[in-house]
């Protein structure tokens, strides 16, 4: 099996069981909802369950189920339903406005082309801006005939609580770094310590972690993950650990980083994950050495503790965490970066053992 090998059906209900198995129900017993709210972190398979939950209620075969195999559950899977429609933020934005569930209300206006049940799918509707969820909620007041409305949000807060207390929840779990590392040694060949190295560092679902390891896979599914995350570490970690080990120049290198990292906006949250990762392995370098993740420099991580305390590890990885913060409220990414590198190169000179 290659590693642009895609996630099935069947993976997703083995992972998500306690969801396909509402879902299901829900299929079963004919009570479909006028509105479902996935909720979770992205990568998931929230995505996947919305269609294989569409084909169930659309299937010809009439059992309850899907069978994968009828027209209706063919033009799902290919794509090509009329009554599948799906709402995204426009291309460069991240916000979905009121001229979108304006167009949306036009398009439902007339009765569905051949579905039982039109499905609406609003991929990021924590991105709704208020006057967008306001014209939503009159729709999920007032549903259109045989049309139900799928909401999948991450950031749940950001949803009015009218909205939320039309919709069902159905809540997805991450998959733990155990079940990914399993899977990508079995399934996809990888080398199993790159496989526990990017279960527990990369913070993203299944499908993005195969991303990172292949980057044409990314480029093919939109260019977002076109970035060799293997080689990337490799140069942040050695980057970090020169810092830090070589002290004569860490305020210019430090620096000299900040500026790299800030020139590639497309690397930042992966840039992220990795130095928290770094940072927690300083920290427990301290008392468990053979459970860091970064096991591929182990030496390194054994000089750098020789000359650090402990009580620094955790200041360095509190700072990040501060960084990171100001990162997602939108600051100015390089005078954070410069900050943070500054504040490493002050407490390294003044937490050496």
């Amino acid at each position: 099996m290659g590693i642009d090998q895609t996630v099935s059906d069947f993976d997703q209900m083995q992972y998500q069981s306690e969801a396909f198995l509402e879902l299901t129900h829900i299929v079963q017993t004919k009570t479909i909802p006028n509105a479902l709210l996935f909720c979770g972190h992205e990568n998931t398979g929230r995505k996947e369950a919305a269609l294989i939950f569409a084909k169930g209620c659309n299937c010809k075969n009439g059992t309850g189920l899907f069978c994968s195999t009828c027209t209706s559950c063919r033009k799902i899977d290919n794509n090509s339903h009329p009554d599948m429609i799906f709402i995204d933020p426009p291309a460069g934005k991240n916000i979905i406005t009121i001229s979108l569930i304006r167009e949306l209300g036009l398009l439902l206006s007339s009765r569905p082309n051949e579905a039982k049940y039109r499905m609406v799918l609003i991929s990021e509707a924590d991105a709704m801006n208020v006057q967008a969820q306001n014209a939503l909620l009159k729709m999920l007041e007032e549903p259109p005939e045989n049309t139900f409305f799928i909401l999948m949000a991450v950031k749940t807060d950001l949803l009015l609580p009218t909205i939320i207390s039309r919709c069902r929840k159905i809540r997805f779990k991450p998959l733990s770094s155990k079940v990914i590392a399993q899977r990508l040694i079995s399934e996809f060949q990888t080398d199993p310590e790159l496989a526990y190295i990017v279960s527990e560092t990369v913070d993203s679902g299944f499908r993005k972690i195969l991303d990172c390891l292949n980057p044409a896979r990314g480029t093919e599914a939109g260019g977002k993950e076109s970035i060799n995350w293997v080689r990337k570490r490799k140069w942040l970690v050695k980057a970090l650990i020169d810092i830090l080990l070589h002290g004569q120049d860490d305020i210019s290198k430090g620096l000299m980083l900040s500026q790299k990292l800030s020139l590639e906006p497309g690397f930042i949250d992966h840039a992220l994950s990795i130095m928290k990762t770094f940072f927690r392995d300083l920290m427990i370098f301290h008392i468990l050495p053979e459970k860091i993740v970064n096991l591929d420099f182990f030496d390194s991580f054994s000089d750098i503790i020789r000359i650090t305390h402990k009580e620094t590890c955790f200041e360095w990885l509190k700072c990040l965490y501060d960084a990171e913060k100001k990162i997602k409220a939108n600051c100015t990414l390089r005078l954070i970066l410069d900050s943070f590198f500054l504040t490493i190169a002050g407490n390294r000179r003044e937490g050496s053992v």
